[in-house]
């Protein structure tokens, strides 16, 4: 029995009458002509990729970072694809258009699609996916699912659905990614039933490459000819499954794979690799993420500003990335680099000396070059998980508030007892942990004081009126230019309030043949991301050594 789904099918008159303020209509008509084959027939690529063996490959049960996603990226499409920065842009959507409410909006299909196994992809689809998400027995991602709880479908045709949400919000196309599953091959599968038919190892998308084997070891995968956004170079694609780092750089090092997508942490094995290969190249690719030193902003004495700015003042984001050997990009504030919505040069408020920032906050040094306040030398205990890069980064930090005179304790926990017992509690001065952005950058959910509480994620309990006010107006418009203001007016009155200390972007390292052309380095909100222009891959040589 097929998923129930709120379709509704009205008149195309009925929906134009409504529809009176068109959107954005983003489709660049170079992506449609490049990335027609231009290698040899037997053009491959070997890829080594970390993780168990894919099982699920499919958009709705995928978990990020597995080597599910990374097939489910190659093998599907959402009606919405995301750019290196971060921008929505059209995929199997031509265009859309919204209502002046933000309530209402009209995706008019490419009818240049179909199915791998030929059948023509149409809005019948579109609603069949979000009916498998808002089925009660849905048993994927419940995060995924809560965000499609409230959108009702209208298919208006073949080619038209009509999306209505209750409330406009800001991030609403970003969620549109998400893969979109054929009617026509799962029609009588149900949400129950989902994680276990077998189209999950033999899945039929609109991507790319369509998958033709998949074991234990390896997943191999064909050029999809009819591709909308052009026929990939690459006529095979393989993805080899290492359990380990370590197996997958040995791979690397005996030419078993032409590929590789390395972790946040370098290795000398892996720096004396790529130093003595000169038909391989590297790219750092910078994650929508942070590592944070939070700031309980409601303890004291930390709920007092003044000394909350003298702790970041005393910070050097440069050297702490340097003396702790990790990859990534010094912090400079709650925008990645390289989003759209970031710009350069124009971040935070400056904070003034760490010397300026102590007398201002009252904290002198005595005799033994301790800072003292109220009459009390300031010291602090400092949590992060049990992790040697992260404890290495919890130490730099602490030597430099030593040296202003401020004694810092650095205890590591297990993740899951810091986050349980100290961090979701608040129980805690100080903290160094990780922050994971969504694909659109509002940072509502981390730092608006609605958050605070045993469910939220404003875990620095950083409360502020005129924050607040900034990140509710950001949610609202979808205007582009408007929301880029007020989040560089979120990111100074962040830094204003030193509401927490960004100390790292980090990044992870893609290794790929020097004579690779076309790829095009944006930022990894999935790992799988680095596979956003696969299809416009080029000019790399044949199989690697050792490949059968």
């Amino acid at each position: 029995m097929a998923s129930a789904c709120r379709v509704h099918r009205i008149s195309p008159r009925t929906v134009y009458l409504t529809l009176l303020t068109i959107g954005i209509a983003a489709l660049a008509a170079g992506w449609l002509t490049l990335g027609s084959p231009q290698e040899a027939p037997g053009a491959r690529w070997v890829e080594g990729v970390v993780g168990a063996p894919a099982t699920q490959v499919n958009p709705l049960l995928a978990m990020p970072g597995s080597t599910d996603a990374d097939l489910v990226a190659l093998v599907f499409n959402g009606l919405m694809r995301i750019d290196g920065d971060g921008t929505p842009l059209p995929d199997l959507a031509e265009h859309w258009e919204v209502t002046p409410d933000g309530k209402t909006y009209t995706f008019v299909l490419r009818s240049d699609v179909s199915w791998h196994d030929g059948h023509p992809f149409s809005a019948a689809d579109v609603a069949f996916t979000i009916g498998l998400l808002q089925d009660p027995e849905f048993s994927g991602v419940p995060a995924l699912a809560a965000q499609w709880q409230a959108v009702d479908p209208f298919v208006i045709d073949d080619h038209t659905i009509l999306l209505r949400i209750p409330d406009p919000t800001a991030d609403f196309v970003s969620r549109l990614t998400v893969g979109i599953l054929p009617k026509h091959r799962l029609g009588e599968v149900t949400a129950a039933t989902l994680a276990t038919t077998k189209f999950n190892r033999a899945p039929v998308g609109t991507g790319p490459f369509r998958l033709t084997s998949l074991n234990s070891d390896r997943a191999v995968l064909e050029r999809n000819s009819s591709y909308h956004r052009g026929a990939p170079s690459i006529a095979e694609l393989e993805l080899r499954f290492y359990s380990s780092a370590t197996q997958q750089l040995d791979g690397l090092a005996q030419g078993e794979i032409d590929a590789a997508l390395r972790g946040e942490q370098s290795t000398d094995r892996e720096r004396e690799l790529l130093a003595s290969r000169e038909d391989l190249e590297s790219v750092e690719l910078t994650r929508h993420a942070f590592t944070l030193l939070y700031i309980n902003n409601q303890q004291a004495p930390l709920a007092d500003v003044d000394l909350r700015r003298a702790i970041a003042a005393s910070l050097d984001s440069t050297t702490l990335v340097a003396s702790a050997g990790i990859r990534g990009m010094p912090g400079e504030g709650v925008l990645v680099p390289g989003s759209w919505v970031d710009r350069p040069g124009q971040g935070g408020a400056e904070l003034p000396t760490a010397e300026m920032a102590w007398a201002e906050a009252g904290a002198e040094l005595n005799d033994e070059g301790r800072r003292v306040r109220d009459g009390v030398p300031l010291s602090f205990e400092l949590l992060t998980n049990a992790d040697p890069t992260r404890i290495r980064l919890a130490d730099a930090i602490a030597v430099q508030l030593e040296a202003q005179g401020v004694a810092v304790s650095v205890t590591p926990l297990p993740a899951a007892t810091l986050l349980a017992q100290r961090l979701i509690p608040r129980d805690y001065e100080l903290a160094l942990f990780g922050w994971e952005a969504n694909v659109d950058p509002d940072p509502y959910l981390g730092w608006h004081t609605s958050q605070i509480s045993e469910v939220g994620h404003n875990i620095a309990g950083f409360q502020d009126a005129t924050a607040d006010a900034i990140m509710e107006a950001a949610r609202l418009t979808s205007d582009g230019g408007e929301r880029r203001e007020l989040y560089a007016a979120f990111e100074f009155r962040f830094a204003e309030q030193a509401a927490s200390v960004v100390v790292l972007y980090p990044a992870r390292l893609y290794v790929h043949p020097a004579s690779l052309a076309g790829f095009e380095p944006g930022l990894l909100f999935q790992s799988s991301d680095r596979f956003r222009n696969i299809e416009r891959w080029s000019a790399f040589g044949g199989p690697p050594s050792g490949v059968e």
